[in-house]
């Protein structure tokens, strides 16, 4: 037990417990009185019914609106309260709340995210920015990019041995002329996509082009700024005019340090959060039943008999 006590996980669940009384002490619920046919209407209920409907939780920008409201404007604003406190109220006591499976997630949503915001004040320190990029260095790598422009010649059109004959030639014809992009268009047939790419990765250039020409394409040197080809692909033959080819990189960390930071704080956040929801289900006792395939006890035909869970033991 003095063990159990010292475990700092405790501690945070224990702090975050009574921040949360204290939360409720100081901003009771909106409208909640001794009798409940009694709507209590202040300014703290309007302030919190303002930043519940916006779901923006900022308090000196909704009482800098609510003090600028006029007498029409702050009356409707009363009246919409009134009708949900009412409605809600109402729906209390008829017993919605219970076996209300939108309810129940809401409930959940509400203590996830009271237990995600005690550990949000975690900021990661250097070496821990630094351990998280090493660990997820390759979610950060930069694709290889390849700008080029094409001219397609149409099997369909030609046949498959005329089409590449007139590639051939054609590749002649264009490198004799230094025909630049705007002036390609002129020659060859209409492709099914983009005749211009611009800073296109190896997976978008292929679903354009199958994998083959894509590769190819991305293996052109710096020296290769003449037309080149005939390349095949699904479509038919291509001459390439290769205007800029990047490597891909795995970028420094200093570069990037913004979003490394950010990425890393929320790992943190969500270990945390874990940690305290696994803390709550360490208390309780998870009991599965031995099913058979229709849902009912094992053996028996009746879902009655059930075995304890992995979380703890009878």
């Amino acid at each position: 037990m003095p063990a159990l006590l010292r475990q700092p996980l405790l501690h945070f669940l224990a702090a975050g417990l009574l921040l949360f009384l204290l939360w409720n002490w100081l901003h009771p619920a909106t409208g909640v009185s001794a009798d409940r046919r009694v709507i209590q209407i202040n300014r703290e209920t309007l302030l919190e019914f303002l930043q519940y409907r916006s779901s923006a939780f900022n308090r000196e920008y909704f009482s800098i609106q609510l003090d600028g409201m006029g007498d029409a404007e702050r009356s409707r604003l009363i009246e919409e309260l009134v009708h949900e406190e009412v409605l809600f109220r109402e729906a209390i006591e008829l017993g919605m709340d219970r076996n209300d499976y939108v309810i129940k997630r809401r409930l959940i949503q509400k203590m996830e995210f009271l237990t995600r915001g005690f550990a949000a004040a975690t900021d990661p320190d250097d070496r821990q920015i630094r351990e998280y990029y090493e660990a997820h260095r390759d979610d950060y790598y930069i694709q290889p990019q390849v700008s080029f422009t094409h001219v397609f010649f149409d099997p369909s059109i030609h046949g498959k041995e005329q089409a590449l004959e007139l590639a051939r030639t054609t590749l002649g014809e264009l490198n004799r002329k230094q025909i630049g992009w705007n002036d390609a268009l002129a020659y060859g047939d209409r492709f099914l996509y983009h005749n211009n790419y611009i800073e296109r990765t190896p997976e978008y250039v292929a679903s354009h082009f199958g994998a083959e020409m894509a590769a190819t394409v991305f293996r052109l040197g710096s020296d290769d700024r003449h037309w080149t080809g005939p390349f095949a692909s699904p479509h038919g033959w291509h001459l390439v005019l290769l205007a800029e080819r990047q490597e891909g990189y795995h970028p420094a960390l200093e570069a990037i340090a913004g979003s490394i930071r950010e990425d890393a704080r929320e790992e943190l956040i969500q270990g945390q959060t874990d940690r305290a929801i696994a803390e709550f289900r360490s208390q309780y006792r998870i009991q599965i039943a031995d099913l058979d395939r229709n849902g009912n006890a094992a053996g028996t035909g009746k879902p009655q008999a059930s075995r304890t869970g992995p979380d703890h033991a009878p």
